[in-house]
């Protein structure tokens, strides 16, 4: 592993420090984050919602406006169909909510992932059509490449809006109005990097300012900050870029969300073990919450979660959270049997091979969960993976990358053995007929080959700050904490401790694939846990480095520091 340590320009560090009254290391871990100026460090440290743009600065927002309104007035069908992971659930409920608010009661639907497949496909919309008579269709975290079926709603004499940020194989659709940041080339905007949760947010802004323009009463009654924690919760799960207006809605959903009064979000907050007297963290959302939500879609019933979220009953939006929780447990089983076959077989077949291509059948096999364990044999073998699981007569799959690998330019390359797929540089989803696996499996390697050489580089760690032993206290980590939320293009700073001894022998816990170790700060011993790491537990008779992140300890009702583990070496 190698180790990039952030430089600083002292300069800089002084001007931020004494400008925004800011301590030396607050500004260097600023400084690390990319920001270099003085209003965009203000900004970052304090994000507020005025600093939203017009929502109809974005291409598309006024048309979609505009139809949402004519079918508001009119008292016209809507149907609404979002995909079946956390942004798509969210953006869904979003909008659903706010048709409701404004005196509409628009159907919706999911697909559901094993018969119906990924976004607007014919199938999902069929199902929906038989709901009533329907006028508009309105299209979430989906439907940017649905060429055939948006030409089947024109021929029907249905309107489309398609709310989404996925990358288009055909450019725009002369069928359907289009609220796509990816659509337009980029000029650093302040929304450009918005998932759909983002823009639904940002629709129902648009509409509760058009209609308060033109006097509607219930447009003064609804107060948009009710649709942020949804709105931040589909961020955060997205793993879209923590910056701009994605900062604000991730600070603000977190905020609201432990306060929200719906009945659903105590009951998931209790069911993942969060407490709902403090302000919840990303890492709440990213590893408790959105599993559960996503679990739903995974097993095939993403409309538990859609259920909960609706729901005004606190029992029935407690049995929801359990059920939720359930699907989770499932989930983990089978991701784990899934995780290692597909293991075994990437190592068997292409230990040599740049890329990874596995696939199988079965019980575990779940199209469900692909993806997840795409990602684990990414990260654990550093080289593009992609995993299909056989559904008919189709193999379904995902594939995740690595850094200096667009996956989506790699699959263009396939294309012609696929049936289905799309997504984003770093993760996308496919499906193909079984006869083509074998075939796919060789080009997309030799793609990956031609393109990288075979080689990837070294796995590296950054390091955003090193300080001494005696800096390591809770102040530290409240000043690290004013750069939350993190998350993705906004990373948890990555500390380094160097030239040091550990205070006493490591010690394995849990199964023995853990260790827990600690440092003496001059004042009193820090604990640290490295998980996964008992295989490399670090000496006590040596000087070494550590790369650590800070977190706060709960345990009961006591609070300490606590250092994560990410890397360790002899020092030089």
């Amino acid at each position: 592993m190698l180790w990039i340590e952030d430089q600083y320009d002292l300069d800089l560090v002084e001007t931020l420090s004494r400008e925004l009254s800011l301590t030396t290391t607050l500004s260097k871990f600023l400084i690390s984050t990319g920001i270099e100026d003085l209003a965009k460090a203000e900004n970052f440290l304090n994000p507020k919602l005025a600093h939203f743009a017009d929502p109809f600065d974005i291409p598309g927002m006024i048309e979609a406006v505009n139809r949402i309104c004519q079918a508001l007035q009119k008292k016209e069908k809507i149907l609404i169909i979002g995909d079946y992971d956390v942004d798509g659930i969210t953006s869904t409920v979003i909008i659903k909510k706010n048709l409701n608010a404004l005196g509409l009661a628009p159907f919706h639907v999911t697909p559901k992932r094993k018969t119906e497949g990924y976004g607007l496909t014919r199938k999902v919309l069929e199902r929906g059509l038989q709901l009533g008579a329907i006028d508009l269709v309105i299209a979430l975290d989906c439907g940017t490449n649905a060429v055939e079926e948006s030409v089947f709603l024109k021929q029907q004499d249905i309107d489309l809006i398609i709310i989404d940020h996925h990358q288009s194989k055909n450019g725009k659709l002369n069928q359907a109005i289009q609220v796509n940041p990816h659509l337009h080339p980029d000029n650093d905007e302040p929304w450009r990097f918005l998932c759909t949760a983002g823009l639904a947010f940002k629709v129902v802004h648009g509409i509760l300012k058009k209609l308060r323009k033109e006097g509607v009463k219930k447009a003064f009654e609804i107060n948009p900050k009710e649709y942020l924690p949804l709105a931040g919760l589909g961020t955060i799960a997205d793993l879209v870029p923590l910056q701009n207006e994605n900062r604000i809605l991730a600070s603000f959903g977190l905020k609201y969300m432990h306060t929200d009064s719906a009945p659903g979000f105590h009951a998931l907050l209790e069911q993942s073990n969060i407490p709902t007297n403090t302000t919840i963290g990303s890492e709440d959302v990213a590893f408790k919450i959105a599993p559960r939500i996503n679990a739903c879609g995974r097993l095939d019933d993403p409309e538990v979660a859609i259920s909960l979220f609706l729901n005004s009953s606190i029992p029935e939006c407690k049995e929801l959270a359990q059920k939720m929780n359930d699907y989770n447990e499932a989930r983990k089983r089978i991701e784990s049997d899934l995780t290692k076959d597909a293991l075994k077989q990437a190592e068997e077949l292409f230990a040599d091979r740049p890329a990874v291509v596995v696939c199988g059948q079965g019980d575990h096999w779940n199209p469900g969960v692909v993806g997840i364990v795409a990602g684990k044999l990414a990260n654990s073998l550093g080289k593009p993976c992609i995993v299909l699981a056989k559904s008919g007569n189709e193999y379904k799959g995902s594939g995740r990358g690595v850094k200096g690998v667009n996956l989506v330019h790699a699959l263009d390359h396939c294309k012609q053995m696929l049936t289905h797929w799309g997504g984003h540089p770093a993760a996308v989803g496919l499906s193909l007929n079984v006869e083509n696996v074998k075939i796919f499996a060789d080009e997309f390697v030799k793609v990956i080959d031609d393109e990288t050489g075979g080689s990837f580089p070294e796995p590296t760690i950054r390091i955003a700050v090193t300080i001494e032993q005696e800096e390591l206290k809770g102040e530290l980590l409240d000043e690290l904490n004013k750069l939350g939320p993190f998350g993705q293009a906004n990373p948890e700073p990555i500390i380094a401790l160097k030239n040091i001894r550990l205070a006493h022998e490591p010690k394995k816990v849990g199964s023995g694939d853990h260790f827990q170790f600690s440092v003496n700060n001059g004042n009193r011993t820090i604990s640290g846990i490295a998980w996964n790491m008992s295989d490399r537990i670090p000496p006590t008779n040596k000087n070494i480095d550590l790369a650590v992140k800070l977190k706060w300890n709960l345990w009961n009702g006591r609070k300490s520091l606590q250092m994560m583990l990410e890397d360790w070496r002899i020092t030089d």
